[in-house]
């Protein structure tokens, strides 16, 4: 049995790339691949670290390398060396340069660096000087390159080639479901005639809720039926409730937290909206497309998000996005029997899983 280093830059808490690491963990042959998971941050406990235990995977945590960089990498070198890994992947984006650095001072042969974004994830410029460092030298460490779209791979690794990996999920989870729709709607409260605008994302900058809420104000004095749900939380959750109550509109947004079961919730949209200011995919967009539902996309959103027809690209300009949200409320349509047919596609989690383990295992036999 092989196993695999993967680095995550936080805990294993639910997040876009935490979503990407455990879908192909979920679906590996185990009796043939073993991922093990570095995490950062001393004092937390991660929402997937029992799963990740449960199927044999072990959990190494190190402290933050700005605030203990001597802890940091003695611990690491000590994690590399003990299980005499032959293959590490790091998704960290830039910052995996210096993982990479030190796995290739402790001798792993096969040092994957994975870029899961456009842009870096920080807006202090003392952080950015250092992020930027790292993006500059990570080709220097790694020996394979893995991006999620041809954008991200391109901001992270320049001319050097990489291999596209997916972010592929279960397609069958996300079929429309009738019944789902009614249950979600009922339960927070949605009339069949009102619209529902949906949203999945973590409360941060990179996913500019505080645009979309001034959006939603405009649209709803226009189209006073309509409600728009926010599914996440993060740091910036309270000054968005703030906001949303200075523009008396307590009564419109609905705010459910972080959601087990968020695969769900696609049913209960009539619009899905993503108005980040970047994105390395955008795995949410494809989850909602899978689910028939009707999406609006920031054009700062790769292109290789689109997979059905009824999605749109829109400048991150408020009338813009406006006037597209009242052109779709317009138009509802039915969603039943909508499962956009990506068996065969490469977003389809049974097959890309076939893909990348047969690459690991071809990496671990060449070395």
């Amino acid at each position: 049995m092989i196993r695999i280093l993967y680095v995550n830059g936080g805990l294993m808490n639910r997040g876009g790339i935490e979503s990407y690491m455990m879908n192909y963990y979920r679906h590996f042959d185990r009796s043939k691949i073993q991922i093990d998971f570095i995490v950062h941050d001393a004092g937390g406990y991660g929402y997937y670290d029992e799963e990740i235990k449960q199927m044999g995977g072990r959990i190494f945590v190190l402290p933050k390398k700005s605030t203990h960089p001597f802890t940091y990498v003695h611990r690491l070198k000590k994690i590399i060396t003990n299980s005499d890994y032959k293959i590490i992947h790091t998704h960290m984006d830039a910052m995996g340069a210096w993982v990479l650095k030190i796995a290739e001072e402790c001798g792993v042969p096969v040092r994957i660096a994975h870029s899961h974004n456009t842009q870096h994830l920080s807006t202090n410029p003392l952080k950015l000087f250092f992020l930027e460092k790292a993006r500059k030298n990570i080709n220097k460490y790694a020996t394979h390159r893995m991006a999620c779209s041809d954008v991200a791979g391109r901001w992270l690794f320049g001319d050097k080639p990489f291999t596209v990996v997916h972010n592929a999920i279960e397609v069958e989870r996300f079929a429309f479901d009738e019944e789902e729709r009614k249950r979600i709607r009922e339960l927070y409260g949605v009339r069949d005639d009102e619209f529902l605008i949906g949203h999945v994302g973590r409360f941060d900058t990179q996913k500019n809720h505080t645009f979309l809420i001034d959006v939603f104000a405009d649209v709803v004095r226009e189209k006073p039926n309509c409600k728009l749900m926010l599914l996440g939380e993060g740091h910036l959750m309270k000054s968005i409730k703030e906001k949303v109550s200075r523009l008396k509109l307590d009564k419109n947004v609905v705010f459910t937290g972080v959601r087990d079961d968020a695969y769900k919730y696609y049913n209960a949209f009539d619009l899905f909206v993503l108005p980040s200011l970047f994105e390395g995919l955008g795995i949410v967009a494809i989850e909602a497309e899978v689910n028939g539902c009707p999406s609006l996309l920031s054009s700062q959103v790769p292109q290789a998000a689109k997979i059905a027809e009824n999605v749109s690209f829109v400048d991150l300009k408020k009338e813009a996005w406006v006037n597209s949200i009242l052109s779709v409320t317009q138009d509802k349509k039915d969603r039943n029997g909508a499962l956009f047919n990506i068996y065969e596609s490469d977003y389809n989690i049974n097959i890309e899983s076939k893909k990348l383990q047969s690459l690991y295992i071809n990496l671990w036999n060449k070395n």
